[in-house]
C-alpha cells in the first residue's frame, strides 16, 4: 500500500504524521471494495501504484482538510492527485527495494522505536509547559493523531523503520568539514546565535485621567509597597495584573516607543514612570537586564555538525530516489502523472501584470499616440 515515509531524523510529530497517512489508508474499506481501485495508475520495475491507494490518500486528505469529497476532473483533485503520486511512487520504490534487498525489521527495534517514541512525547509536553508522566503525554499525543498505540507500533514495523534502513543502506557518510560547520555558524551568527538585549519586566498602567494616581502609587511604592500587590489591585493591564504585572523579557522593537524608552534607560531593580504612552500612565520596574549574547562556536558545533548531516543525507536519499525512479521506468496513467499535472495547472494560471501592478499602457503611451 501507499504511504508516507518518514527518515531517521524526525522525532515523533513525523512519526505521528506517517501513522496518519497509514491509518487513513487502512480506514477505506470502501474504496478497497471497490473492483475499479485495482487499476494500476503508475507502473515501475519491481512494484505499482493503484486507483485504490490514490483514493485511499485522496480520502484522507479531504478529511484532513475538513472538506467534502473531491470531484475527478476538478481543479482542487488533479492538484490532489499531483501531490500524492510523487509520495506513493517513492514510497513503492522503497518497498520493492526492501523486498529485493531482505531488509527485516525485528521486534526489539520496533520497541526501541516506540520508547523512543515515548521520550519525545514527554519532551514536548515539556516545551508546552505541561508537566505530566512520559505515560500521560504519550498517551494524549495518541489520541491527538487518532491513533491507538498498536497503530504506531505496526506503522514503525512496516513503514517508518524499512524506510530508514533503506537511507542507511543507500546513503554514503555525509559529514560536513570543519570548514563548512565554521562557515554555516558564521553566516547564521546574527540570526540563530545571538539574543538581542532585553528587560524583564513588570508594570501598572493607570488610565489617560489617573496621571495623579500613578504619582501616589509611584510613592507608596518607594515607600516600600508591594509591586504585585499594588498591580494586582490598581493596573488597567488586566492581563498582566492578574500576575502581578509580569510582562516578561522584552525586546527593543517590541513595545512602543515611549515605554522601550524608560524600559531600557531604567537599571535592574530600579522602578520608574510614570510613563506616558498612547495606553495611559505606567510604572515600571525593571527586574532584569539581559545584554545582548551570543552562544559561542564550541557551544553549537556539535548540533550544527548534526543539523548539516541530516540535511545532506536527505539530499542524498532524496537524490536516490529520482535515480530509482528513471532505473525503474515508471509510467503513469494519464491523468496521473504528477509532472504533467503541475505543468497543465500552472498554464491554467493567470499571467502575472507587468511591475506597478497595472495593465501596461498601449504603444506610444497613454495617450495612444501614433
Amino acid at each position: 500500500m501507499g504511504k508516507a515515509f518518514v527518515n531517521k531524523g524526525v522525532v515523533l510529530c513525523g512519526l505521528m504524521i506517517a501513522s496518519l497517512a497509514m491509518a487513513g489508508c487502512n480506514a477505506a474499506n470502501p474504496v478497497a471494495n471497490n473492483p475499479s481501485g485495482a487499476e494500476k495508475v503508475a507502473t515501475f520495475e519491481g512494484g505499482e501504484v493503484t486507483q485504490g491507494e490514490v483514493q485511499e490518500q485522496l480520502d484522507l486528505l479531504s478529511q484532513q482538510q475538513g472538506g467534502g469529497e473531491l470531484e475527478p476532473g476538478s481543479p482542487q483533485y488533479e492538484q490532489a492527485v499531483a501531490q500524492i503520486m510523487p509520495q506513493l511512487v517513492q514510497t513503492e520504490i522503497i518497498s520493492a527495494y526492501v523486498e529485493e534487498n531482505d531488509i527485516e525489521v525485528t521486534e526489539e527495534e520496533v520497541e526501541e522505536e516506540l520508547a523512543f517514541a515515548r521520550e519525545q512525547a514527554a519532551a514536548s509536553a515539556q516545551e508546552q509547559g505541561l508537566d505530566v508522566p512520559e505515560d500521560e503525554a504519550f498517551d494524549l499525543l495518541l489520541e491527538q493523531s487518532g491513533l491507538t498505540e498498536e497503530d504506531l507500533r505496526n506503522d514503525i514495523r512496516e513503514l517508518i523503520l524499512p524506510g530508514q534502513k533503506v537511507q542507511e543502506r543507500v546513503v554514503e557518510d555525509a559529514e560536513p568539514s570543519d570548514e563548512e560547520v565554521q562557515t554555516f555558524y558564521d553566516e547564521n551568527r546574527e540570526i540563530q546565535y545571538t539574543t538581542p538585549p532585553q528587560r524583564c519586566a513588570q508594570h501598572i498602567l493607570f488610565g489617560p485621567d489617573q496621571e495623579e494616581l500613578a504619582n501616589e502609587t509611584l510613592q507608596e511604592l518607594e515607600n516600600g509597597g508591594d509591586f504585585a500587590e499594588l498591580a494586582t489591585e490598581l493596573s488597567q493591564d488586566t492581563g498582566s495584573a492578574e500576575q502581578g504585572g509580569e510582562l516578561g523579557c522584552i525586546g527593543e522593537g517590541e513595545t512602543v516607543p515611549n515605554f522601550e524608552e524608560a524600559l531600557f534607560d531604567a537599571e535592574e531593580g530600579e522602578t520608574v514612570g510614570p510613563v506616558e504612552t498612547q495606553f495611559g500612565y505606567h510604572i515600571i520596574r525593571v527586574n532584569e537586564v539581559n545584554e545582548e549574547s551570543e552562544q559561542p562556536f564550541a557551544e553549537v558545533e556539535a548540533d550544527i555538525r548534526e543539523q548539516l548531516t541530516i540535511q545532506a543525507e536527505s539530499e542524498q536519499f532524496s537524490q536516490w530516489l529520482a535515480e530509482q525512479e528513471e532505473q525503474r521506468n515508471v509510467e503513469y496513467r494519464e491523468g496521473y502523472d504528477p509532472a504533467a499535472a503541475q505543468q497543465e495547472m500552472e498554464q491554467m494560471m493567470p499571467e502575472a501584470p507587468p511591475e506597478g501592478g497595472a495593465e501596461a499602457p498601449p504603444e506610444g503611451g497613454a495617450e495612444g499616440g501614433e
